[in-house]
């Protein structure tokens, strides 16, 4: 797997931003950030703010033409576009709420976190709303990964705001209770 630093996080989303398209890391990222991680590994989940993938989708193609970055697809239908910074491929998934996923408003403002990398602020979602979405969507790769988080806390390397994980179930009226189920089996709240 390609891993690159938070470095060239931080060119990919200033070139997005500098074409217009501008969003939230709501992905794995969000861990590594967390983390600290020197090495970043996967894809960049970019959940956009400004520009919808699903009705912006030819515009995003042209544009990513116009600079030679390659595109694809997502998982959902979505656009995906591949920037090669510094000789490194890196892929950004584009999403918005669109059939089952779903990111409500409210916990894009409570998850809300920043750093500055480069003159670049790098805007993600905190680790306890990852968590969360990972919950909801509950596929074996998501629960694989809450399996991750479990061991980070409990070996102290990723402290969890269980007020915040709370919180975050909530805004999931009608999946709050499985959502809960999951993450109480794992021991996670």
């Amino acid at each position: 797997m390609i891993t690159y630093t938070i470095k060239h996080v931080a060119k990919v989303l200033k070139q997005l931003k500098d074409v217009g398209i501008e969003g939230i890391i709501i992905g794995s990222t969000c861990l590594s950030i967390a983390l600290g991680n020197i090495d970043i590994e996967g894809d960049i989940d970019l959940f956009t703010t400004s520009i919808s993938p699903f009705f912006d989708e030819e515009r995003i193609r042209q544009i990513a033409y116009q600079k030679g970055w390659s595109t694809g697809t997502t998982e959902l239908g979505t656009p995906s576009i591949i920037l090669n910074v510094e000789g490194i491929d890196i892929t950004v998934e584009l999403y918005e709420n669109i059939l089952d996923f779903y990111i409500p408003s409210e916990s894009i403002d409570i998850c809300r976190q920043s750093i500055e990398v480069d003159g670049t602020e790098i805007t993600y979602v905190a680790v306890e709303c990852w968590i969360v979405f990972k919950a909801r969507r509950g596929s074996d790769r998501d629960i694989l990964s809450l399996s991750t988080i479990k061991q980070f806390v409990d070996e102290g390397v990723l402290p969890i705001n269980k007020t915040l994980l709370e919180k975050m179930i909530e805004l999931y009226e009608d999946d709050k209770r499985y959502i809960y189920n999951r993450l109480k089996n794992l021991n996670l709240i």
